[in-house]
């Protein structure tokens, strides 16, 4: 939005402005003992309206071009002053003078208000000296600079305030998406809630009748305990909890397996870990006849990430103990070791 405001604003003070003052300075040709200098200074003048105004996306100007602009204003100066009229004040010959200002005010809005108050120093000095030398007043030489140092001035304050804007225009935007980041978190946390509801709903109430009627066999009261043990390893085990793992650990406990999942991580897992994990312990779970499978996401940090131990009453020598790691930093996959 900045730079939409202010590109109007850099293209009348750059272009508009000082094309007046060149117009006003050719219909006062006649005033200048000759009209070359001032041409040569009007040819500098309109590569510096380009200079000024280019590049056209940006509201900053590059600090080469403002260097080149205060050199060439100051060249402008000392070409226009050498063929003033001496003794009467010159007027719109004095054409320069609105158009250094305006080149100048154009470097200050661009963001280079250093090399702005350099060049309308440089240009006071020049201007002030040639005025005495012409023997006007010092009232007269004071007032051909007075007007562009207020010029300056305001540029300079007018800048400010389009930092100022810039400032609140970026506080603005961090400030929204970081509403916006937790509005979709929200949402996400909301739906999320709402699926587990819903999967909850799904699989206890057909158990949950059956309690409320009280028409409950053996059967019944063994899947209300693998249903409870179910539920227990989604809010324990978090990240290792996946449908597979969940289908397979059922399985084995309807085995006589115990079984315990947890995540102390409590954040996901790189894809290459999880995978791995998660192969390995459907792999302990299929396997175990009896006895018990624990795994362990270990908290974030840590070289290992997570850890799977077995042990099969019917072969206690045939104990199964795996860890999987990530990988160092810019390494692809996991590393098991068992």
């Amino acid at each position: 939005m900045n730079n939409a405001i202010s590109r109007p604003l850099i293209l009348a003070m750059g272009l508009a402005f000082p094309a007046s003052h060149i117009v006003l300075g050719i219909f006062n040709l006649d005033m200048l003992l000759s009209p070359w200098p001032a041409l040569l200074a009007m040819g500098i003048c309109v590569a510096l309206m380009v200079v000024v105004t280019m590049p056209a996306s940006d509201r900053g100007l590059s600090r080469r071009n403002a260097v080149i602009t205060v050199a060439g204003t100051a060249l402008m100066d000392v070409l226009v002053q050498s063929v003033l009229p001496t003794g009467i004040h010159p007027g719109y010959a004095a054409w320069h003078c609105g158009a250094i200002q305006m080149l100048l005010v154009t470097v200050a809005l661009r963001k280079q208000i250093g090399l702005a108050w350099l060049g309308i120093g440089i240009f006071s000095v020049l201007d002030f000296s040639g005025s005495m030398l012409h023997r006007l007043s010092p009232v007269d030489g004071l007032a051909l600079v007075v007007t562009p140092l207020m010029w300056i001035g305001i540029a300079h304050a007018v800048s400010r305030v389009f930092g100022r804007c810039d400032v609140l225009v970026r506080n603005y935007e961090d400030q929204e998406k970081r509403s916006a980041a937790r509005i979709a978190r929200e949402h996400a946390r909301w739906l999320s809630q709402n699926d587990w509801v819903t999967e909850l709903e799904h699989a206890t109430k057909p158990t949950l009748t059956k309690v409320a009627t009280g028409n409950l066999d053996a059967s019944d009261r063994a899947d209300c305990g693998y249903l409870q043990d179910e539920l227990r390893d989604q809010v324990r085990g978090r990240v290792l909890a996946t449908p597979p793992v969940l289908k397979s650990a059922r399985a084995a406990r309807e085995r006589g397996v115990a079984v315990e999942i947890f995540d102390d991580r409590e954040a996901a897992l790189p894809d290459a870990v999880q995978q791995e994990a998660l192969a390995q312990l459907i792999g302990a779970l299929d396997r175990a006849e009896s006895g018990f499978v624990k795994a362990r996401a270990l908290p974030r940090g840590q070289e290992i990430a997570v850890t799977i131990l077995a042990y099969d009453e019917n072969t206690p020598d045939d104990e199964f103990y795996l860890e999987v790691r990530e990988q160092p930093e810019g390494a692809d996959g996991a590393r098991v070791v068992h």
